[in-house]
């Protein structure tokens, strides 16, 4: 056990424990300050960063997660009895030294002995007890099992202490830390829980009070300011680097400027940190990209080309970093410096020194959010760190197409903008203020016109070149179909098909209009909204006959007639084992279904593949059938869609969006309902955009009992007629009037 012993002149703190006079530490209060106590105060600081602990203020109680993990491990089976204290030390904090156990052992039971005689009771005992051990773990454990040799671990509590903060103190200097205590306030307060200073010992010097703004917290800033200065030291790179400086404006032309044309100062390298937003030329824009790379790449500039996003650190990257438990920032970040790896000495200096100013520049966040960054960063620079060396006249270019966004990107930037290379944003569809860069030196060029943001051109096989006709032809046709309401052919990709809650009497007028002349089409930039037809016609509106004639003269050669359920085909369905292969979670995986060997939708065009998955997908996750994700109907639905027959996929093929719509009548004169995949096929075509109107003279229900909600409109127009003979529609006699004068009057 050690003893306290006096201190005669603050320098003894700094003593080795060997060549003190005896086996002694020192705990000591001190309430006045000079210049060469703060000298002293600062050395003992420093010396608690490398073998210590301060305490701001207080030590905070333990926490519920902190309490919940002591009671997992060690349970709350608590005893006043030295063995017992010596049993569960060994258990939690297995790190110390059995006399040290042994000491703090025998100093618990004379503490809570003594509580115990001031009449607490076992629960406020066992309270304290916990108290102590958490803060042995939590606060003091780096230190335990190093006290007692060499130069001994040194505690800095600033401001006074209460009752058990002072025991636990007396403890620790037991087992062997010297500790000082900071009292701006005076002493008034400890001598309230020691009023003999029986514990520690007041250090009486010339001086004044401290100044009120005299802190820890402020001196450990000050402090790791001056270390990370002088560990900069180390990290000086051969020339300054000199950023935008010396551009004409123009970044991608500007890139192509060799070092020795950028500026005349050879204490710079003339650096080039920019961003273009939007395009200049829609027409020629991918092939002006390609003519740049190309000519970058001619002059020996290097590009290393990253698209959409930087790759995240892998496993393996992450691995690779060597971290420690640290309680400093600026320890951290000088041992993680050090893990900067490149080829070049000279670029690893340039990389060493950008990180640690990047990192200095950050706002005040905890050491783990701090080491996560950094750690990120760190994967980063060593990854593409190689990649970037260039040479000294022609340089490397940091190409980043897309949309940079995110606190790691943004960082990451800022680490590039301090090396001797270009870095440059490329992003055709978006604007400066999207993005999340925050600097001063960065040089935004802004374009009004913007363009889809394709893949980055990297050979010729992936552009075409325009002419100058072809250029004019492509102005023409924005200007002629571009909110002029005249539509080139298959103008549009993809379209929003909806139900029209229409009256009977309008089917007749709307069944032949293009899309276009529908109520409520709309154009949505690339996108439209389509108008449908999805009715339901109950009953005989007339006699028979006619009632045959009129179905008839809706008939034409794009128009599919079910005469007979099931329509569908199940059976010899190939599809429907292999369904379940290309869902996961009730998501398509449509790259999948894409690359599958019999994939049906090959030779439709690409976008209308698009659009038919992507529709599939829309119709599983409505829920609009039953069963869908619950019962695994989400699997015949897939299986159904995919066994489309050829006549439907060539319909479907032709769709122009913005003219006739493709349609499906419906004949249905019996009781036998539509099977489950009849119920599919209807719904899915209404929902790329067919129409379709259901003939049932019977009034009986079809394929809706299959739905979980109505799709369609059912219109009652007539008595019910039961076993009809359906007709040869080809051999009726189309009468002079016409479908509307027929159908849609309701009898006679």
């Amino acid at each position: 056990m050690f003893e306290r012993i006096k201190l005669n002149a603050l320098e003894d703190y700094f003593v080795p424990c060997s060549g003190r006079n005896k086996k002694g530490v020192f705990f000591c209060r001190l309430t006045r300050y000079s210049e060469e106590i703060h000298k002293i105060i600062c050395r003992y600081l420093e010396a608690t960063r490398k073998k210590g602990v301060c305490i701001q203020r207080k030590i905070d109680n333990p926490d519920e997660k902190q309490l919940s993990y002591y009671e997992e491990i060690m349970g709350r089976d608590f005893q006043l009895n030295p063995n017992y204290f010596m049993v569960s030390l060994k258990k939690w904090l297995p790190r110390i030294q059995e006399n040290q156990r042994q000491i703090i052992a025998e100093s618990f039971y004379d503490i809570l002995l003594e509580i115990a005689r001031q009449g607490k009771t076992k629960d406020i005992q066992e309270n304290v007890y916990i108290k102590f051990m958490c803060w042995l773990y939590y606060r003091f454990e780096p230190i335990l099992h190093e006290s007692g040799n060499g130069d001994l671990p040194k505690i800095l509590f600033e401001g006074y202490l209460n009752n058990y903060e002072l025991k636990m103190m007396t403890i620790l200097s037991k087992i062997g830390c010297d500790i000082l205590v900071l009292e701006y306030e005076g002493d008034e307060n400890y001598l309230k829980v020691d009023p003999d200073s029986s514990y520690s010992q007041l250090l009486r010097m010339e001086g004044t009070s401290f100044p009120a703004d005299y802190s820890v917290l402020e001196l450990q800033k000050q402090l790791a300011n001056k270390r990370t200065e002088a560990e900069r030291k180390n990290f000086r790179t051969e020339k300054i680097i000199n950023t935008n400086t010396w551009i004409k404006g123009e970044p991608l032309m500007d890139t192509l400027t060799l070092q020795s044309q950028r500026g005349d100062d050879p204490r710079f390298f003339y650096n080039l940190y920019a961003g273009i937003y939007g395009v200049e030329d829609c027409h020629s824009y991918y092939s002006d990209l390609l003519k740049w790379k190309m000519k970058a790449e001619a002059f020996g500039k290097k590009i290393v080309l990253i698209e959409e996003k930087i790759p995240p650190p892998s496993f393996e990257e992450i691995g690779a970093v060597k971290r420690k438990n640290y309680n400093s920032a600026n320890v951290m970040m000088n041992d993680l410096v050090m893990q900067i790896r490149c080829e070049n000495r000279k670029f690893q200096t340039y990389c060493q020194n950008a990180f640690l100013e990047t990192f200095l520049e950050m706002p005040d966040i905890s050491v783990q959010e701090l080491l996560n960054a950094a750690v990120v960063q760190l994967c980063w620079i060593n990854r593409y760190g190689n990649q970037l060396i260039g040479s000294p006249e022609e340089g490397s270019i940091f190409l980043f197409y897309g949309e940079a966004k995110g606190k790691n990107e943004e960082c990451f930037f800022r680490i590039l903008e301090k090396l001797p290379i270009d870095s440059l944003i490329i992003n055709p569809e978006g604007s400066p203020q999207q993005q999340g860069i925050q600097s001063n030196l960065f040089f935004a060029k802004k374009y009004d016109n913007v363009v889809k943001r394709e893949k980055f051109p990297v050979d010729l096989s992936c552009i075409q070149f325009g002419t100058v006709a072809y250029q004019a032809e492509q102005d023409l046709n924005n200007i002629l179909y571009q909110d002029t309401g005249i539509y080139r052919s298959q103008q549009f990709k993809t379209a929003i098909p909806v139900s029209l809650q229409i009256t009977y009497e309008e089917i007749a007028i709307l069944w032949n209009q293009e899309a276009k002349y529908r109520p409520n089409f709309e154009v949505f930039d690339d996108k439209v909204m389509v108008p449908v037809i999805f009715s339901k016609v109950s009953g005989i509106p007339a006699n028979i006959d006619t009632y045959w004639d009129t179905i008839g003269e809706l008939l034409s050669e794009d128009v599919i007639v079910i005469q007979e359920f099931p329509y569908a085909k199940s059976g010899n369905n190939p599809f429907k084992d292999k369904a379940y292969t290309f869902l996961q979670n009730g998501r398509l995986k449509k790259d999948q279904i894409k690359n599958y060997s019999t994939y049906p939708f090959s030779f439709i065009r690409e976008p209308m593949q698009d659009y038919m998955l992507n529709k599939l997908q829309e119709m599983i996750d409505s829920k609009i059938m039953k069963g869908t994700c619950t019962n695994g109907m989400e699997n015949l639905i897939t299986a159904t869609v995919l066994n489309m027959d050829k006549t439907l996929l060539r319909l479907i093929q032709k769709y122009d969006f913005t003219k006739q719509i493709p349609k499906v009548i419906l004949v249905h004169t019996k009781e036998s309902s539509g099977s489950a995949e009849d119920s599919i096929l209807l719904a899915y075509l209404n929902l790329i955009g067919f129409d379709i109107v259901m003939f049932v003279p019977t009034g009986y229900t079809t394929v809706e009992r299959f739905y979980t909600r109505p799709i369609f409109v059912e219109h009652q127009v007539g008595e019910y007629k039961y076993d009809l003979e359906i007709p040869d529609f080809d051999g009726i006699t189309k009468k002079r009037f016409g479908f509307a004068s027929r159908l849609f009057r309701r009898g006679r």
